[in-house]
């Protein structure tokens, strides 16, 4: 089955999801009140992890994710964070030192260039941090090269479906930084799909609500009702996408995005 590039029906499904999933739901089209809880534990929450298991966080941030995965892959499982920040970097690891957590590491690197082998972890994951990019595509790209075949790759951020005013999303950014770089949900998708995931998709969705008074500043009335309908396509959405990479290679799949060879 490929992956198809999904829209979200007003129905608030996502129809012909590749995975399993755990709490929330597949395609759960429910309105979050908080736009800064972006799906913390994600791997744990859609059950990609198991014991054993090599795991990579694109965007560590303070490590606390890095810390649940830990606890569910164990001793034989590995946990690294990775985050362009010394100073999260430095705060991580005083973290897993205080607790005396040896399955866990972290590196100070960028997630365009991730400081790993090729084929490396079963599962990755990235919250709230996929927006920030300055080159999408190479960060999808080096999530594909990371990623084992047969593994898989978890990223929660912000989609739109229809256009926002300008004004209303630089605001609404200093809320949460990644609404920035929110694009439509088919752009999103196809980061992943272009570089070679065949199966997966959108496997949950939840209506952001912004604050009243922000929306007054730019929206007609009869606009701020669509936005705070939770079946209207009108607004911002936070979205948890999970893609498996292909069994084997083939002459499709195997290029890390293929168009970054041509020329």
């Amino acid at each position: 089955m490929e992956m198809e590039v999904k829209t979200i029906e007003k129905t608030g499904k996502v129809e012909n999801s590749a995975c399993g999933c755990g709490s929330g739901g597949c395609g759960s089209h429910s309105k979050s009140e908080n736009p800064m809880e972006l799906n913390p534990g994600l791997p744990e929450r859609f059950q990609l992890l198991h014991d054993g298991d090599h795991v990579v966080e694109f965007g560590s941030g303070l490590g606390n994710d890095c810390l649940l995965a830990a606890g569910v892959v164990g001793i034989k499982g590995k946990v690294i964070g990775i985050d362009n920040s010394e100073k999260n970097i430095t705060s991580s690891r005083q973290l897993i030192d205080s607790q005396k957590i040896s399955n866990v590491e972290f590196r100070l690197g960028d997630i365009e260039n991730a400081p790993l082998p090729d084929e490396y972890a079963d599962v990755i994951y990235a919250s709230c941090v996929f927006n920030l990019q300055t080159n999408k595509q190479k960060v999808a790209d080096e999530m594909y090269r990371v990623c084992n075949h047969s593994g898989y790759v978890c990223v929660s951020d912000f989609v739109i479906l229809n256009d926002i005013p300008d004004a209303l999303r630089k605001e609404a950014s200093s809320v949460a930084g990644c609404i920035a770089g929110a694009e439509k949900a088919d752009v999103f998708m196809n980061y992943f799909q272009k570089t070679g995931f065949t199966q997966g998709g959108i496997v949950e969705v939840n209506k952001v609500k912004l604050p009243e008074d922000l929306l007054e500043k730019y929206l007609s009335a009869e606009m701020i009702k669509k936005y705070n309908d939770i079946n209207s396509d009108e607004g911002i959405f936070s979205v948890v996408l999970v893609v498996e990479k292909p069994e084997t290679c083939s002459a499709e799949t195997c290029c890390h995005n293929a168009d970054k060879h041509k020329n």
